[in-house]
């Protein structure tokens, strides 16, 4: 079975099976992990793509104090990391939108962090006018050759104005089409997660759960420092099973939103850092013999020139007879990405027996999904095996005592693991 090797302007796809064979003879589950690498961005030393980004900052009654404190840390960190080149705006809202920072280049970021010490809190939650206005700042400046995002932070419910979640995802995916994305983030254990959540997907942008807001200025750091590196956006994957195989069922594990094609929606290529994405085919007894053509995968993106690519590769396996494939040894890292992505399910599955009102339905999902992963995490050494198993355990614990809280960090982890964030 190749490896394909891109060119160091295309990302690396691997194809890595569980076991690099089929059995001759009977039907098999294959598990396949596509592991895709980005590329380093392509820009003279020192350069980066500019950053054309507003940011969108709850100041609602329920920020009063040391979380809108920390809101403003994070907003002044965030406009200390960016570039001359990079253009910002900044809107704050509560019952009412204001703008705060016309959009402008950064040429004087001491001023602007000033301006954003003057924030205040406020009354309710405009969450859809404060979004739509970062967004529309965002889209008269668009720049093909920019990150064009809205990065939202709010610690409340949407309980003013617009609060419907499909018409305001709705009106994220319209801006996304343009090409105007959205992150959001919630702060907190109050925030609505579906909403934002659901706003991340619809713009190919990124949701975070944070608790403690003195973890805001790190991840507005993070969160820039991907802008700077994001060779890719508007990712699709598209499984392409031979049809000579007639293979009879498609699982993608990850928890993917599908676009109108059918092809699961990625997080964007963000240089050098690998996307792993795990799916099983049920292939049909084939005869013993030479390799055959399995599947193949279509990965497209649009780069930051506003190109539109995709690139296919191709997994062939030989079919060999029962011992032989039974003497194949496993790929570990096929196998605890397989399970790494069971727990996020499993942490799915909790969150809706929590909405269920079935805490101890929840706790026993927990635990029995911690049962299981036991058996490989014990003859790994890889750290997360250990921090997987202490985070199942601990969200069982949690589940009775506090249920929102709970809700929040599993929904968090599942999502990110899915999107290799984890």
């Amino acid at each position: 079975m190749p490896t394909p090797v891109a060119p160091t302007h295309l990302p690396q796809i691997e194809l890595l099976p569980l076991k690099a064979g089929l059995p001759a003879g009977q039907a098999h589950e294959l598990t396949v992990l596509a592991r895709i690498t980005p590329p380093a961005p392509q820009l003279r030393a020192g350069a980066r793509a500019p950053i054309n980004l507003s940011l969108v900052l709850d100041r609602s009654g329920s920020m009063s104090g040391h979380p809108l404190d920390m809101a403003r840390q994070a907003a002044q960190t965030a406009i200390r990391a960016l570039q001359p080149q990079d253009r910002l705006s900044v809107v704050i809202f509560d019952d009412t939108v204001e703008l705060l920072i016309a959009p402008q280049l950064v040429t004087d970021p001491e001023a602007l962090c000033r301006t954003v010490e003057s924030i205040t809190s406020g009354g309710m939650t405009a969450l859809h006018a404060g979004w739509l206005e970062g967004a529309t700042l965002t889209a008269q400046h668009l720049n093909p050759e920019a990150l064009n995002r809205v990065l939202l932070l709010s610690d409340g419910q949407a309980n003013c104005g617009e609060t419907r979640i499909d018409v305001i995802v709705g009106h994220v995916r319209g801006l996304t089409a343009r090409g105007v994305s959205t992150s959001t983030i919630g702060l907190g254990r109050d925030y609505q997660e579906e909403l934002l959540k659901a706003m991340a997907d619809a713009g190919d942008g990124n949701f975070e759960h944070i608790e403690d807001a003195g973890a805001l200025p790190a991840f507005f750091a993070a969160e820039l420092q991907g802008f700077s590196r994001t060779v890719g956006h508007t990712v699709s994957l598209g499984l392409e099973p031979n049809p000579a195989l007639q293979v009879s069922r498609v699982d993608v594990l990850n928890a993917l939103t599908r676009n109108d094609l059918g092809r699961s929606q990625l997080p964007n290529l963000i240089a050098e850092h690998p996307l792993d994405v795990v799916f099983t085919l049920q292939v049909p007894a084939q005869e013993q013999g030479s390799d055959v053509g399995v599947t193949r995968i279509r990965l497209a993106w649009t780069g930051r020139n506003g190109v539109r690519r995709s690139q296919r590769v191709q997994l062939n396996l030989p079919v060999l007879s029962a011992d032989a494939y039974a003497a194949l040894p496993e790929d570990r890292a096929v196998r605890l990405a397989e399970q790494l992505l069971h727990n996020a399910r499993a942490k799915q599955d909790a969150v809706h027996l929590l909405d269920a009102g079935n805490v101890q339905g929840a706790q026993r999902a927990l635990y029995s999904r911690r049962v299981a992963f036991a058996e490989y995490a014990s003859s790994m050494t890889a750290p997360v095996a250990q921090q997987e198993s202490q985070a199942l355990n601990d969200l069982a614990v949690n589940a009775d005592i506090d249920q929102t809280l709970t809700r929040k960090r599993a929904l968090s982890q599942s999502y990110n693991r899915s999107r290799s964030k984890e």
